[in-house]
């Protein structure tokens, strides 16, 4: 259900996306977009409307004796906005003192506007650093996105110069693969990780797997924090519980009596300098724009509650592709069938489509084909695949030629593996 949702919101602002030169391509899932998108957009919505409400609208309403004058009034509104107000609820009695007010203080009103946007900022980060650290490393996901997108209009060929455009591009990514390792104790460290399959990197066909992963790690971490940080922000009120709270007055109860975590109705203290006098006023006053604040703090605690779930089944999910490594085989074999149709147990070609996809594509390779798909139709996915299959066989060819021509004259075996992929062997 969430899915299909976020599915529909994509489509809805997909093409305002592109009017607006945003987002032409996706090089993520639709769970990665709410925690980097649409909580974006609705964090910046309300801080446009929160930095309008204070600077058109009156933020703060106080109730004045009689003898102050207009000027007096409104340097009171201004100060008992500015140096926070405090709740007591009408059934308790006000302290007399006035250091015990302070504990009941509401310190965040004037700050959720830039919260609101530090939040933002929290949430695009994992994606900004995801863009940063795939350049990085020398490839282009926009790029080649991009003509795969273009690929759908175009004429047929375009259409065949881009698929190759693509497949090359994939291609020269995976063979271009540098298994030697640098730095101090290389072949030690090399072993070790080879052995224990705990290498990670370019060298190892799993880059920009690996950082997909802890990007999504990234946006269930940032989720489950800012609803700690949102706790401490509001004066440590149990903002975990807050929509609890909620579907039991609402849903329970049947009526929403408020809380106090967005009192409208609050006092202030403030000094007033009469000449050589300083007199300390208490008023009551009216805060408009905790009403407001209440409802969306409510839809915010369900949204982040939402956004955390789905990171954390985004995070599981991928973990469980990534070490599914049948499951990247069967990718492979279900494009390459679609126009290479074989003998599926046929034992060799089997075996040739496993070091394909293994040993060539690798995690890295499937990712980016995944990327493609998501981007494309099946049917340029699989002449995409099927471009790859031309160019790992030609590589094997080449491979065979070069060990004839170091075979000096020596009597070689050719051994098939699987039409039309040969290797020979010196004897």
């Amino acid at each position: 259900m969430v899915i299909f949702f976020l599915s529909s919101l994509d489509s809805f602002l997909g093409p305002i996306g592109k009017y607006e030169g945003l987002r032409t391509v996706y090089d993520d899932t639709v769970l990665d977009r709410m925690a980097h998108y649409y909580t974006v957009i609705i964090l910046c919505f309300y801080t446009m409307f929160s930095v309008t409400e204070e600077f058109l609208c009156e933020p703060i309403k106080c109730w004045f004796p009689e003898e102050f004058s207009e000027s007096e009034e409104n340097f009171a509104h201004y100060v008992c906005w500015v140096s926070n107000t405090y709740y007591i609820p009408f059934s308790k009695p006000v302290p007399p003192q006035f250091e015990p007010r302070r504990q009941h203080e509401i310190t965040y009103y004037q700050w959720v506007p830039m919260v609101m946007l530090i939040m933002a900022f929290c949430f695009k980060f994992p994606r900004h650093l995801w863009k940063y650290m795939a350049q990085k490393s020398g490839v282009d996901v926009k790029r080649m996105l991009e003509m795969t997108v273009d690929t759908m209009d175009a004429s047929t060929q375009d259409r065949e110069t881009n698929i190759k455009h693509v497949a090359m591009y994939i291609d020269s990514w995976c063979s271009g693969v540098n298994t030697y390792r640098g730095g101090i104790f290389a072949l030690t460290r090399e072993k070790y990780q080879r052995k224990f399959e705990t290498g990670y990197g370019r060298h190892y066909g799993n880059y920009l797997v690996t950082l997909a992963l802890t990007i999504k790690f990234l946006y269930l971490l940032n989720a489950i924090l800012q609803l700690f940080f949102l706790n401490e922000f509001l004066g440590g009120n149990d903002f975990y519980v807050y929509g609890y709270e909620v579907i039991y007055h609402v849903f329970i109860q049947g009526k929403w009596p408020g809380t106090h975590r967005f009192p409208t109705v609050t006092l202030c203290d403030f000094d007033l300098r009469q000449i050589t006098n300083v007199q300390r006023f208490t008023l009551q006053c009216v805060l408009p724009v905790n009403f407001f604040n209440e409802k969306f703090f409510i839809f915010l605690w369900f949204w982040i509650s939402l956004v955390v779930i789905c990171s954390a089944i985004n995070f599981i999910r991928a973990i469980f592709l990534i070490l599914h490594s049948e499951q990247k085989v069967f990718f492979t074999r279900k494009y390459l069938l679609m126009n290479f149709p074989y003998d599926e147990k046929n034992y060799h070609m089997n075996k040739l489509v496993r070091k394909f996809t293994e040993n060539h594509l690798r995690q890295d390779g499937i990712f980016l084909l995944k990327l493609v798909s998501d981007n494309s139709s099946t049917v340029f996915v699989s002449d995409v695949v099927m471009q790859l299959w031309e160019l790992y066989l030609k590589r094997i060819y080449k491979s065979r030629l070069d060990k004839r021509k170091q075979c000096n004259g020596k009597k070689s075996v050719t051994v098939y593996l699987a039409e039309p992929s040969v290797y020979e062997s010196c004897v």
